[in-house]
């Protein structure tokens, strides 16, 4: 894929490709944009017009960087120290075929101090010939010394009509369909091919949305079978936060902007509207506050029925005082 094929995020394509037509490509980039919104889309397209290939997976100057291309038996998530030496190595040799070389590494954000500290000592001293791509989800997790001597590119969620005409006009889906999986997706088209096959995810999105909307109306039974329903489907937790965040986050925009706010839920906006009627500001920017909170409490393996059964609490006390 070219530059040019990538949907979206305009002003960053025009930055890439302004710097490979003024020749000016920087030694480091990091693209910074949420699960499936395109970071290695982008990283590779821009990988082959420095290259010189649309297709430069196969290219001997390009590298995807991860913990098992330098040993086979490291299987951590976040970056090691031990693979950015590794990689260190192998940047101090000049390029087989083209004019550059190019590394990306994904996911790191996920790099420790120790491995930061490793990969400044080329940000500081770069060989002419090497251009380092970071993708990450929050391009804060990087030390200060590491922003400043890299070009941060943030990649934004797509319109809802884009992601549905893509899965319409490649994947075959039916329209109707494929607005539903954009809506769910948040603009990614990544996270929105993921849910093609997953028809589970979108009836539980429903269901979330149904409890939301009897937490509304209700009384507090309808409270505590919402937390019966968090309990039973904890394995899918974090769906469900990405739900309920998406959900707070369009309650908090139309409270605060009004009728004109950019919502990702457009298929339940009467039914966030009906709500931001009968709360004040203060309400909406608790309820993304507390959302917020107790993702974060569940990730760190608290205590999950007592947890959720304090998040539906408080919701229902700032849905009803």
């Amino acid at each position: 894929m070219v530059l040019s094929q990538v949907i979206g995020n305009d002003s960053v394509k025009e930055l890439l490709c302004h710097s490979i037509s003024s020749n000016r490509i920087n030694h480091a980039y990091i693209i910074e944009g949420g699960k499936g919104t395109g970071r290695m889309t982008v990283a590779k397209a821009f990988a082959g017009a420095v290259l010189g290939t649309e297709n430069c997976e196969t290219h001997p100057d390009f590298t995807v960087v991860t913990n098992q291309l330098y040993d086979p038996t490291k299987k951590q998530e976040n970056v090691l120290v031990d693979t950015i030496r590794g990689m260190k190595k192998d940047v101090y040799i000049r390029p087989y075929m083209a004019e550059r070389k190019v590394y990306v590494i994904p996911n790191a954000d996920t790099m420790q101090a120790p491995a930061q500290n490793s990969l400044l000592k080329v940000f500081e001293e770069p060989p002419e010939y090497c251009t380092i791509i970071l993708l990450a989800e929050n391009a804060n997790a990087f030390l200060p010394t590491i922003l400043s001597r890299a070009v941060v590119l943030r990649l934004k969620g797509l319109e809802t009509e884009q992601v549905a005409d893509y899965l319409a006009e490649n994947k075959g889906i039916d329209k109707t369909k494929a607005v539903q999986l954009a809506i769910m997706s948040g603009g990614a088209i990544g996270k929105a091919l993921g849910l093609i096959e997953d028809e589970e995810k979108t009836e539980l999105r429903e269901e979330v949305f149904l409890h939301i909307k009897k937490i509304k109306d209700g009384n507090n039974q309808d409270m505590y079978n919402f937390v019966r329903f968090l309990k039973k489907n904890r394995a899918d937790s974090g769906f469900i936060f990405e739900v309920l965040l998406s959900w707070s986050r369009d309650v908090m925009k139309t409270k605060i902007v009004g009728a004109n706010a950019e919502i990702i839920n457009i298929d339940k906006e009467k039914d966030i509207k009906e709500l931001c009627g009968r709360i004040t500001r203060e309400n909406a920017v608790n309820i993304t506050e507390i959302t917020a909170k107790y993702q974060n409490i569940t990730e760190q393996n608290a205590n999950y029925p007592i947890a959720m059964l304090c998040m539906a609490t408080e919701y229902r006390e700032e849905i009803h005082g």
